[in-house]
Order: C-alpha cells, then sequence, then structure tokens
C-alpha cells in the first residue's frame, strides 16, 4: 500500500523584530522588553515552585522563598501586562504607517484584531458616542468625557460621522489602524484644541480608509500569505 508523503513545506520560523527593523525601532525597543519580562518571569516561576517544593519537604527556606518568589512574579506579571499593551500599540503606530506585512508575528495578530468587524464596530461606535454628545452638549464649552472639547469637534461632525462608515465597511487598515490611534491615544488632536489639526488628521484617516478598501490585495487576503511564506527559511 502506497503512502500519502507528507508535506515538505518547511515550518514557519517567527522572525523577530530586529532582524526586519531597526534595533532602534519603537516596536523593537517595546518588544525587546516585553521578551526580557517574559524570561524573567519564567526565572521567578521557577524559584516558586522550588520554594513549593521546599515548603511541602518541611525545609525552613520554603515559606518566605515561596512567598518572595510570589510577590515577584506578581509583580512581573503586571509589568508584562504594561509591556505587552505598549508593544501592541507600537504595532498599531506600524502598520499606521504602512508597514504592517512585516512578516512578524505580534504585528499580524494586530493586524487580524484591526479588521475583525466586531474591533471594527467597536471603534465606529465610540465615534459615534462622541458625535453623539457633541449634537447634546452639556453646559459649558469643554468638559472631560473623555478629554475632547465640543467647540474644537463640532465643526468637523460631518467628518467624524464618515469616518465611522468608513471604518464599518470595508475600509483598509491602516485607515483602521489611525482611526484606533485617534480615539484611544490622549495626544492625538481628537483630544486637542486645534482644529485644523483635527480636520486635517480626520481627512488623512478617510483617505487611508477610502482609498484602501476595494484593493485586491487587502492584508486580509494574498498580503497575508505572502508575509507568512517571507518568514520561512
Amino acid at each position: 500500500m502506497s503512502r500519502v508523503p507528507r508535506s515538505s513545506a518547511p515550518p514557519r520560523q517567527d522572525t523577530r523584530a530586529v532582524d526586519l527593523l531597526d534595533s532602534d525601532h519603537p516596536f523593537s525597543r517595546a518588544d525587546a522588553r516585553l521578551t526580557l519580562a517574559g524570561e524573567r518571569c519564567v526565572v521567578v516561576a521557577a524559584m516558586l515552585a522550588a520554594g513549593v517544593v521546599a515548603l511541602v519537604d518541611g525545609l525552613s527556606i520554603g515559606a518566605p522563598l515561596t512567598v518572595a518568589a510570589a510577590l515577584v512574579l506578581t509583580a512581573q506579571l503586571v509589568q508584562v501586562g504594561v509591556l505587552s499593551d505598549a508593544r501592541n500599540r507600537r504595532a498599531v503606530e506600524l502598520i499606521a504607517q504602512g508597514r504592517g506585512e512585516v512578516p512578524i508575528e505580534a504585528v499580524e495578530r494586530v493586524r487580524r484584531r484591526l479588521l475583525r468587524p466586531g474591533h471594527r464596530a467597536r471603534l465606529a461606535r465610540a465615534l459615534d458616542e462622541i458625535r453623539a454628545e457633541i449634537e447634546r452638549p452639556r453646559a459649558g464649552a469643554c468638559f472631560a468625557r473623555p478629554l475632547y472639547c465640543v467647540r474644537v469637534l463640532r465643526p468637523v461632525v460631518s467628518e467624524i460621522t464618515e469616518v465611522a462608515a468608513l471604518v464599518r465597511g470595508e475600509g483598509g487598515v491602516r485607515g483602521v489602524a489611525r482611526t484606533e490611534q485617534l480615539i484611544t491615544d490622549g495626544r492625538s488632536p481628537l483630544y486637542g484644541d486645534g482644529e485644523e489639526l483635527l480636520r486635517q488628521e480626520l481627512a488623512r484617516i478617510r483617505f487611508l480608509l477610502a482609498s484602501e478598501r476595494s484593493r485586491p490585495n487587502d492584508e486580509r487576503g494574498d498580503r497575508h500569505a505572502q508575509a507568512a511564506r517571507a518568514a520561512s527559511p
């Protein structure tokens, strides 16, 4: 009986950020810090395991080692969470700059998240809520929810509405990434006091969303496969 030959395709090997980007690139630095924190967690977890074993064996060092390792591991895990969030923000920045096709697993995960219909809907709803509050302003010109100023946003309500519609539709991933930056970055023009700066940023986002939505090789399809193949030896 003949055997079915196994696939000869080599397994994919994840490419390090430093191999594709400069070592001083913000994403490379964020990735290196997260990797180091993860390695420290492994070491501390091993110490915790050793402490538990010593505790079970009745050794005097068991209790203090277990408690100390547990406290350090908790702090390290919090740091990993913070650093992971920072790396994700850098990945969004990389995608917004048009470099979202680099075959780095962390960037690919963020790109897939940005293209999920549910995530796009959440971004669009956030813009809808801002628009609704602008149209029903409270007393006073400016108020903190979250930190934006009504007098700045009111003249660009139509642009905000258009961006929300494009994000819900088939807007390109670069535009979605810039929309996320606009909403989640407290330093973005959305939370500033410059109407013209906000208008310019909304125009850039609308351009990216509209110009990339009909491209046949969007990150959702062929380009994602090409990036994966490029990472294979």
